[in-house]
């Protein structure tokens, strides 16, 4: 293999804040253990929104792509991204921490085999995924475009066609032709990565919901959807993390309240308090200590202490 091969981390990105965490990760994790194979490594953001908030003197050693023609979003961004002068590409969403950039790194290997197309270091339900997926390019240049684009098939029998997620239509399409995605286990992903899957999510409904129907619908939906709940404690984690790093606030609203423009405190415990199913206060509350633990473990990481407020009301 090229031992100049060139590798390309990509991430699309809405907010500057969340960014910020992402590329501190990716600088002192990824970077350098790619760099020891040795990789020409490039970093690139796409600021899927508010670009004009990005400023590159916060992400020293990254590129900064704005939206344009061919690359409209976040969608188009994955099949642009192919086109790129790179051997290799690592797609790494927005709110997907690796934490061990050698444990990545050593799955570099699998590529000695030319039949891997790619290694998916965070599963869906099992299955690969784009979450954090290191492709080898030509493999996925070759596949009909758009390779990596979401995708309805039959939807003419809806609701019982296919809804195919971002990669999904491309890992199907490889193992077809013999190729091979190498899947890690959800056991051993946990071990190495920390996800908060939906924190950005949950902060652009706020931002379009309270835009077209008020601040009080969006607040009023937000008990009525556990995932809702889920990413407003990991925007609460991410927080304490962003402000003991950088001593500003996160996901702030328009008059720069910390939390403002995801679910405050206040709010999420409110919330919370409209929540009467004893199982489903159950599921929270594991799944609350699983990303309490992910923090923690990022926190670490960085060499910071973190404060976590209790966001259940009798614990306040």
């Amino acid at each position: 293999m090229n031992p100049m091969a060139r590798l390309l981390i990509a991430s699309p990105h809405r907010y500057p804040d969340l960014a910020r965490l992402w590329h501190r990760f990716v600088l002192r994790e990824l970077v350098p253990a790619f760099e020891k194979v040795p990789l020409t490594v490039e970093v690139n953001i796409f600021c899927d929104a508010n670009a004009d908030q990005f400023r590159p003197d916060l992400f020293p050693g990254t590129r900064l792509s704005r939206a344009g023609p061919g690359m409209r979003d976040f969608m188009e961004f994955y099949d642009a991204t192919l086109r790129e002068p790179c051997d290799f590409l690592l797609f790494l969403d927005a709110d997907t921490f690796v934490l061990d950039g050698d444990w990545a790194c050593s799955y570099f290997e699998a590529f000695h085999d030319a039949s891997v197309a790619a290694v998916s270091f965070v599963p869906r339900r099992e299955s690969p995924a784009i979450f954090a997926l290191l492709c080898r390019a030509e493999s996925y240049r070759a596949l009909p475009a758009p390779a990596l684009a979401c995708r309805y098939e039959f939807p003419e029998n809806w609701p019982h066609g296919v809804n195919l997620q971002p990669g999904d239509f491309a890992a199907r399409e490889l193992a077809k032709s013999g190729r091979i995605v190498v899947n890690i286990g959800a056991e051993e992903s946990a071990r190495h990565t920390a996800n908060f899957r939906g924190t950005t999510g949950l902060r652009s409904s706020r931002e379009h919901t309270t835009r077209a129907a008020g601040e009080p619908v969006f607040l009023r939906s937000v008990a009525e959807y556990p995932a809702y709940l889920v990413a407003a404690y990991d925007n609460v984690l991410l927080g304490c993390l962003y402000e003991a790093l950088y001593h500003e606030a996160f996901a702030p609203d328009a008059a720069g309240g910390p939390l403002g423009g995801s679910l405050t405190v206040a709010e999420f415990r409110q919330a919370l308090q409209d929540v009467r199913d004893e199982k489903q206060i159950a599921t929270l509350g594991e799944r609350f200590e699983q990303s309490r633990r992910n923090i923690l473990r990022m926190a670490a990481r960085a060499g910071v202490a973190l404060s976590i407020p209790s966001v259940w009301a009798a614990e306040a």
